[in-house]
This record gives C-alpha cells, sequence and structure tokens, in this order.
C-alpha cells in the first residue's frame, strides 16, 4: 500500500515500565540461566505494577501535548495489545479513550499479537485514505508480562518488557513525525500452532495452567510439526516484504539515505541469525540494536523504534519498521522524517 496523498505518523512516543530487572538479577533468582540470558542479549527488561491500559493512557497523553491535539479532535483510538488488560470482559480501548477525554473518537480494540501497532496504523490509514472527510487517529499500544499469568523469560527467542507506545495518525505533521511511504503485510497461517502448542481448547481463559510458558507451546509445535522452518518462511517473507514496502514507496534498495531497518525487539540470536540475514538479503542499510533494555513490547516494538529512531533523524532520513507478531504475520513500513 502506498500512501498518496501524504499522511503522517505523528508525535510518536514509548513508556516503559516504572521498574527494571536485570539479566543478572533474573539469573540470580532462577528465572532464567546465564546460557540462555547470555544467548538472549537483553540487558534488563522493565517492569510495571500499573495495568496496561493505564501506561497506554500515560503515553498517549504525552503524544497529544508534543503534538498540540486536543484529545476532542481525535477521531479514532486504535489500541492494540497481545496480553491481558486487566479486566475480562471489557474494551481496553474505550478505557483510554475515555481517560484521554477523546469523547469524540471511536475506539477500536486491534488483536493481531505482536504486529498490532502496525496494524492498527494500516487500519486507520485506510480509513483516512478513503475518506477525505476522516480525522486523525491515535494508535497506543500496551502490555504488561508480569506474574502470577505470565513467565517474562519463558519464551524461545524472546523475552519480555512492560510497556506502552503511542502515535498519531494525521494528515499533516504535529511535532516530530515521519511521512508514511508505503506498508506491506504478508502472513504465515501454517505457523498459527507455534502458540497454541498440543493442548486442547479450553472454556475459560488459561485453562489448564497458571502461568503461561509460550516455549512450551512452540516445541509442542515442533513436535507435531517437524517439516515447519519458521527461520527459513520468516527470512524469506521479511525479505520480500523489505523490497516490496521500498518499491511502492519508490525507494532503491541502495538508497543511502535509507538511515536504519528497525526490527523487533527479540533476542540477539533470532536477529543475527534470521532478521539481520532477511535485511542484507535486500538492502546494505544499517540494522541498530534496539531493545536491550526494553525487552519485547508485545504489540509496541514497531512504534517504539520510531520513537527511539526519531529524534536523530534528520529531514529526509528515511526507516524501514520491521513488525512481527504470532499467527505469523510480518510488516514492512517505509517512512520518512519530516523535520
Amino acid at each position: 500500500m502506498r500512501c498518496d496523498p501524504p499522511l503522517y505518523l505523528s508525535a510518536p512516543a514509548v513508556l516503559l515500565g516504572e521498574g527494571s530487572e536485570s539479566a543478572a538479577e533474573a539469573v540470580a533468582a532462577g528465572l532464567v540461566t546465564a546460557e540462555t540470558a547470555a544467548r538472549f542479549g537483553y540487558r534488563s527488561l522493565p517492569l510495571s505494577v500499573l495495568a496496561p491500559v493505564e501506561l497506554a493512557v500515560a503515553c498517549a497523553s504525552r503524544t497529544l501535548e508534543t503534538a498540540a491535539v486536543p484529545p476532542g479532535e481525535v477521531e479514532r483510538v486504535l489500541h492494540a495489545w497481545t496480553h491481558y488488560q486487566g479486566h475480562d470482559f471489557w474494551s481496553p480501548a474505550h478505557y483510554v479513550a475515555d481517560q484521554l477525554g477523546a469523547d469524540r473518537a471511536v475506539p477500536l480494540g486491534i488483536q493481531q499479537m505482536c504486529n498490532g501497532a502496525t496494524a492498527a496504523v494500516d487500519v486507520a490509514v485506510r480509513e483516512l485514505l478513503t475518506d477525505p472527510a476522516a480525522g486523525c487517529a491515535l494508535v497506543t499500544t500496551a502490555d504488561r508480562f508480569g506474574p502470577p499469568g505470565f513467565d517474562r523469560w519463558g519464551d524461545l527467542g524472546v523475552a519480555y518488557g512492560d510497556g506502552a507506545t503511542s502515535v498519531l495518525v494525521t494528515r499533516e505533521p504535529h511535532g516530530p513525525a515521519a511521512r508514511l511511504l508505503s506498508s506491506v503485510t504478508a502472513a504465515a497461517p501454517e505457523l498459527e500452532g507455534m502458540h497454541r502448542g498440543a493442548e486442547p481448547f479450553g472454556a475459560v481463559p488459561r485453562s489448564g495452567t497458571e502461568r503461561l510458558r509460550p516455549r512450551v507451546a512452540k516445541r509442542q509445535f515442533r513436535a507435531e510439526r517437524p517439516s515447519a522452518d519458521f527461520g527459513k518462511t520468516c527470512r524469506t517473507v521479511v525479505s520480500r516484504l523489505i523490497d516490496q514496502a521500498l518499491g511502492e514507496a519508490g525507494i532503491a534498495p541502495g538508497d543511502p539515505r535509507i538511515a536504519a531497518v528497525a526490527l523487533p525487539r527479540l533476542a540477539s540470536h533470532v536477529l543475527d541469525e534470521v532478521y539481520a540475514p532477511a535485511v542484507r538479503d535486500v538492502c546494505p542499510a544499517p540494522v541498530p540494536e534496539l531493545g536491550r533494555t526494553s525487552g519485547h513490547l508485545g504489540a509496541g516494538d514497531a512504534l517504539a523504534n520510531l520513537a527511539e529512531l526519531l529524534p536523530g533523524a534528520g529531514r529526509g532520513d528515511l526507516f524501514v519498521l520491521i513488525g512481527a507478531g504470532a499467527g505469523f504475520t510480518w510488516s514492512a513500513t517505509v517512512v520518512e522524517a519530516a523535520a
């Protein structure tokens, strides 16, 4: 999808949990082995006692203030998440809108697991492109991965940090902004079992388990589907998406304006063995090391990366934001720094 006429990702923000746990502390507490912690490469993970939606509201308040956009001017609030938001039978997106005072907005929850930020932006962009009367949209993400329901170190290839992200999708830049040039997405539904495993369907949340340990489901999937090659599929799809997104944006893969290709905040060995080679298959752009003190932020990695990269960018610098989420779904989004 080529974004023409221009649209902008304005005032991106990231808010990490107020506490932290170093990898050394996690090893000492028996939460992860020293070998695994070293392989993952995270130095620390942010922890929060706040509900995810409380983090989302605080983060979104920063975005609105930086952009100088009153909450009453927001027409959509799209909230994405991967894990429990604090209540069972309830709309987190409506909570975020109400707490912000976005009383004209239509809230919408986005569930595309860790590709949620890009999916939410995509929904907002398509509405703005097809409806000339549509106003700005606010995208938020938030996740908290603490006990007793989740083992933040208990996955293969990723550890999880608590935090929120936010951005406005606007027709003109408001505050620090990046012009959205193109965005493409692809999926491999045959990999959905990686996060389902072999256990039967349950009647209530967390049936049969007190704490989610995603590595268990992945190992069950490997045993049942030994022919499935996630690494190969991921590298192939991500390379194709980067090439397609750059092509739709009218950008050559070797364009020196590409300041960075920003990857999901996964473990170092996954990035080194799968994602970074996928980038090198297409273009020579730098791949910055992001997330070593945030961990994987659930649905928020892509926006967190933009929020971190944009302040140091020069006008015209290009970034490719890679999103990935269980299912499996991947996205590549090309943006250009507007100021």
